[in-house]
């Protein structure tokens, strides 16, 4: 039976839909520079989703790039790979590894001396430029934006890490309020639906928030309004990196409960 989606044995695709995706990948050789941004992913965890939703020359988006795990990842399994990003420092970041790193034959990011890491970084608002892509031409969106608004971070009352970007006004994260932020998801679901080739995929890669004292189901916020969209919601694996694990902190520690947030959820959906 043809698989029209990617590579992997039936047994390799099974293992996949485990609603629990614990990993275990320890900082890679580009770390150093890529934590300087503070909420990044492995670029092995990122060319793992990109092996299960391409296949190999497939061009694949990331509209919030960041500093390019995305376009890491993408390199690692040879996939096609366009970033988009609003501050010019990630950018700068993005390409003193692509000068500075390979691809080594192993499959894993090194020094000089292996495959060059191929990848478009694009510098605008994404939700600008991708109006400027041609309609069914992306074959998977693959994207870990800002986690809500208002992240000018007061830690007595948000517990979980949250990227402020002064000056950027039309940086997501920087919206007015958790209105205005999905209401800024639901414009960029919309350009991604129309980029995207018929019947393949979104990935969001997204957190909860605790906020004021109680506990903000952002991630089934922003599922709800993607699917308003037109995407049908197909999934939402569970990922928890146990390298990098921030240690727990002991917020209201025999007071009352507050939820140390330790994962992120991977929201998986479908055009058509």
């Amino acid at each position: 039976m043809e698989n029209p989606l990617n590579h992997l044995s039936g047994s390799e695709w099974l293992y996949w839909t485990n609603t629990i995706y614990s990993t275990n990948y320890p900082p890679d050789p580009t770390h150093q520079l890529r934590k300087k941004h503070g909420a990044i992913k492995p670029p092995e965890l990122m060319a793992e989703i990109i092996a299960f939703f391409s296949k190999e020359g497939e061009l694949v988006l990331d509209p919030f790039a960041g500093v390019g795990s995305t376009l890491l990842g993408a390199a690692l399994v040879g996939r096609k790979a366009v970033g988009i990003e609003l501050n010019v420092e990630w950018i700068r970041i993005f390409r003193e590894i692509t000068s500075g790193f390979t691809v080594g034959e192993n499959g894993f990011i090194q020094g000089q001396g292996g495959r060059k890491i191929e990848g478009l970084m694009l510098h605008g608002d994404c939700l600008e430029e991708l109006k400027k892509l041609p309609a069914e031409q992306v074959a998977t969106i693959i994207t870990d934006p800002p986690y809500g608004c208002q992240h000018r971070v007061d830690f007595i009352k948000e517990t979980n890490f949250s990227m402020y970007n002064p000056g950027e006004e039309k940086d997501l994260g920087n919206s007015r309020g958790f209105v205005e932020y999905l209401e800024k998801i639901a414009e960029f679901a919309r350009e991604a639906f129309r980029v995207l080739v018929p019947r393949r995929y979104l990935i969001v890669l997204i957190g909860d928030r605790y906020q004021n004292g109680e506990y903000y189901p952002l991630s089934m916020k922003v599922a709800e309004t993607i699917q308003k969209t037109g995407f049908k919601w197909k999934g939402m694996r569970i990922w928890w990196n146990q390298a990098t694990q921030r240690p727990l902190k002991p917020y209201a520690i025999r007071r009352c409960y507050v939820s140390n947030i330790t994962h992120q959820n991977i929201l998986i959906f479908r055009k058509g």
